[in-house]
């Protein structure tokens, strides 16, 4: 009957993650400007599912004991392959690609280099073999705690970003149960790697919040498509001649802007419209709409424009101040935030500006 089960739900896993393994991977998605990161997000999700369907084939054609050590070896470095993947394309929808490099090797190569070393070791010396599976567990639990913690910290600076980047934003919200859910079910796995009965919780579980990962992600792309539009026609959008209004607007508070701007208080940190407003002596309402019309830019946009060109100066000016100190030096503390509008509004990165110029 357990043998029945098994192999039951193991040709449940490769149906159901063959197929969200599909829409993940070949469901259209928009070549968008600035939907790099989700595709890249969709398709190392798509990568991992498809190898669970590989994985649970093979397990179907090569069925082993789960005692055995060579089986039990396999599966942890699989699931340890398998959650890094998660991982990454978590990382990739909340787009720290400063992180990612060092998270391959930190969160990837090295717990499998440790995991394939220990059971080389194991493989060849029999009688330590309890202990090396000990061992893996610890392992696998170091590195899920630790990808947890990390998640959580990217994840909670991207949603501060976010809020300082864009006028629209989309909802990245649904990404914290993910984050927490994954965790949770991450330490059931390890003790089912011990416990033989608790498999059902996880093979029950694993499926679900897969599935909803994926229709998330899928439903998550008109949302980011419609914010990137709505700024890259910001960014885009050519000038023209403006309504009498706009011509009052300028006369009126242009020279206070332009005062304003002159002497660089678009440095201090943390600025809203309101505090720019008040600081020339204006209504915010009137200062929001001399920006929108006149000068065709959003607040943020017409702010970070300001500190971006300043911060082209420092870099140039042979003073060899790290990135994170120009940054801070114009207004924009957060190192990966300064980096994103530099990007955006010069397209390409402070340090290639600095290094062509």
């Amino acid at each position: 009957m357990e043998q029945q089960i098994y192999i039951l739900f193991t040709f449940g896993y490769v149906v159901v993650f063959g197929i969200l393994a599909a829409i993940a991977l070949f469901l259209q998605t928009s070549h968008e400007k600035g939907m790099e990161s989700y595709r890249k997000a969709r398709k190392t999700l798509g990568i991992a599912l498809l190898s669970m369907s590989l994985f649970s084939i093979l397990r179907l054609i090569f069925p082993q004991h789960h005692h055995d050590y060579e089986h039990f070896w396999i599966l942890v470095t699989y699931t340890l392959v398998f959650s890094w993947l998660t991982y990454a394309t978590i990382l990739f929808l909340i787009e720290t690609p400063r992180y990612l490099r060092k998270a391959f090797f930190i969160d990837g190569i090295i717990p499998t280099a440790a995991m394939i070393i220990l059971g080389i070791i194991g493989h060849f010396m029999p009688s330590i073999q309890k202990e090396i599976m000990i061992a893996f567990g610890i392992v696998f639990g170091i590195k899920c705690i630790w990808i947890f913690i990390t998640c959580e910290k990217e994840y909670k600076q991207c949603i501060k970003e976010i809020d300082n980047y864009y006028d629209d934003k989309a909802d990245m919200t649904w990404l914290q149960p993910v984050i927490m859910t994954s965790f949770i079910l991450s330490v059931f796995t390890i003790i089912a790697f011990y416990v033989t009965y608790i498999h059902l919780i996880y093979y029950l579980s694993i499926p679900i919040l897969y599935a909803f990962f994926v229709f998330k992600i899928v439903n998550f792309a008109p949302k980011k498509i419609d914010v990137i539009r709505k700024q890259n026609e910001t960014m885009d959008k050519p000038v023209e001649k403006k309504q009498e209004r706009a011509k009052g607007l300028d006369s009126k508070i242009g020279p206070l802007v332009a005062e304003w701007v002159s002497s660089k208080r678009f440095c201090s940190p943390g600025l809203t419209i309101k505090d720019v407003a008040q600081d020339i002596g204006t209504n915010h309402n009137y200062l929001s709409a001399y920006i929108n019309n006149h000068l065709n830019m959003t607040f943020q946009v017409w702010l970070n424009t300001l500190r971006i060109e300043e911060s082209k100066t420092i870099l140039t000016d042979g003073s060899k101040k790290s990135i994170e100190e120009v940054g801070a030096m114009v207004g924009i503390p957060q190192s990966y935030n300064f980096s994103r509008w530099f990007r955006t509004i010069t397209g390409t990165t402070p340090f290639r500006y600095r290094q062509n110029n």
